[in-house]
């Protein structure tokens, strides 16, 4: 099925018409009195009628503030001795890496300088060898013999060049030489030196990391992680001072809708009563019972009149509705004591009170009589009937007491003609609202049509 929404004239999704929805209309749905049994649903609808809903989400937000910070405290407290230990660890590590003085590439040239330092007393041998060999100048002496040939044989030139350029890598050589032979020292202080210092490296690297670079970065990691935990600290004494801040504040919040809550309550309670009486229920007593949220052992309190108080996300109330439909009988909880038509009949009472002050234009009842006999029908006919005429009111009703109360009536049916189902709104007609009702009373009978009539002329007359 196709569904197009427009609002305003402009297209709209079923998110915007449901997020509409709320101010549009207040829906009352199949069996929604019963959620009246329920002391959250009890508490909605005093603070509904107190309007303090938007200082109860503001009371709600500080609830969940506090305890993200309680606990983010908790986790602090609790593990306060392994942080102090951890940071001090990290710090030993952090320091000890640094004063190393590291380079990443330094092992490399140190186990160099090791196997020179090792062996040095035989690289001086066969360096000294090596420069003794040059030294003879065997090539010398063979360039001058080539030559000699080559002006003889022209054929041996090119011998005599490759001999002479021999004699110069030679020569070069033999510089290199003397200057690494030179170099060559035997030094037993600077090889203990080394061998100190590759020892070292061998142990951190044992400690941190595979290569020198691993070493290095962990203890740049050690370093900025005991900064964080030491953060950490700092933070806890900010994250406390603004716990105890925010408890301050919340408490006020919530003794404040507490008390808006209990004048609202006697409000509510006697317009309620006064409702009761219109829907024949003369001896209804209403009474909201207020109580502390209980205290718990492992969360925050708040301090409110010298008295240490619990809370929820609703503040430091919990509210029940108390009601007596007998005059010998005290008040006690709603349901204990309330019918199902008892409390169809209180339910419509506050939906009455609260239309009074709500602003939305329509009221939806879906079958708010479902499961009364017709003579409870009767009555919530009466007061739906008062409540429209100070506002638009569609009922969704299968009880001819309630249906012959409206001023106007609509059927809704479901055809299927040709295999696809299509649901028909229908406005009635006068002769159609008597065979309507007729059917709702059993059938098309002469009887039942008297019966639809007498209901209609009724519901005009009163």
């Amino acid at each position: 099925m196709l569904i197009r929404i427009r609002i305003n004239d402009r297209a709209a999704t079923v998110g915007v018409l449901r997020g509409l929805a709320p101010l549009l209309a207040d829906i009352h749905g199949q069996r929604e009195h019963l959620s009246l049994l329920r002391p959250q649903e009890q508490l909605d609808l005093l603070d509904r009628f107190a309007g303090v809903e938007q200082q109860r989400d503001a009371v709600s937000a500080m609830v969940r503030r506090l305890r993200s910070l309680d606990r983010r405290l908790d986790d602090l407290s609790g593990n306060e001795r392994e942080r102090v230990r951890r940071i001090a660890l990290l710090r030993h590590e952090a320091s000890e890496i640094a004063t190393a003085g590291l380079q990443s590439d330094e092992e490399t040239e140190l186990l160099n300088q090791h196997r020179r330092l090792v062996n040095a007393q035989s690289l001086a041998i066969e360096a000294a060898e090596a420069v003794a060999s040059l030294e003879d100048d065997s090539l010398g002496r063979a360039l001058a013999a080539i030559r000699r040939i080559a002006e003889i044989d022209d054929t041996a030139s090119p011998l005599s060049e490759m001999v002479e350029g021999a004699a110069e890598q030679a020569a070069e050589a033999l510089r290199s030489l003397r200057l690494y032979a030179d170099q060559v020292e035997i030094d037993p202080e600077r090889l203990s030196e080394v061998e100190a210092r590759i020892a070292l490296l061998g142990d951190m690297k044992r400690r941190w990391g595979d290569t020198i670079a691993e070493v290095i970065a962990y203890g740049e990691r050690a370093q900025a992680e005991a900064d964080r935990l030491e953060q950490e600290s700092a933070d806890g004494d900010e994250l406390s001072a603004e716990a105890e801040q925010l408890a301050g504040d919340l408490a006020d919040a919530a003794a404040d809708l507490s008390q808006r809550r209990k004048r609202a309550a006697v409000e509510l309670t006697d317009a309620v009563s006064q409702e009761c009486e219109d829907l024949r229920l003369p001896n209804a007593r209403i009474e909201f019972h207020f109580d502390p949220v209980p205290r718990s052992a492992e969360e925050r309190v708040l301090p409110i009149d010298e008295r240490e108080i619990g809370f929820d996300q609703n503040g430091i109330d919990q509210v029940e509705l108390l009601v007596s439909f007998n005059p010998e009988s005290p008040p006690r909880p709603l349901q204990r004591v309330a019918s199902g038509g008892e409390t169809a009949r209180l339910t419509l009472a506050i939906k009455a009170i609260l239309g009074e002050s709500d602003v939305v234009p329509l009221m939806v009842f879906d079958e708010i009589d479902v499961g009364l006999g017709g003579r409870s029908g009767g009555m919530i006919g009466e007061r739906l009937a008062r409540l429209g005429g100070r506002r638009q009111v569609l009922c969704i009703t299968h009880l001819p007491q309630v249906a012959a109360r409206a001023q106007d009536h609509i059927t809704v049916s479901k055809t299927a003609p040709d295999g696809r189902t299509s649901v028909e709104v229908k406005m009635l007609s006068e002769a159609e609202r008597i065979i309507e009702l007729a059917e709702m009373l059993g059938g098309p009978t002469d009887a039942n049509r008297a019966s639809a009539t007498d209901l209609l002329h009724a519901a005009v007359a009163t």
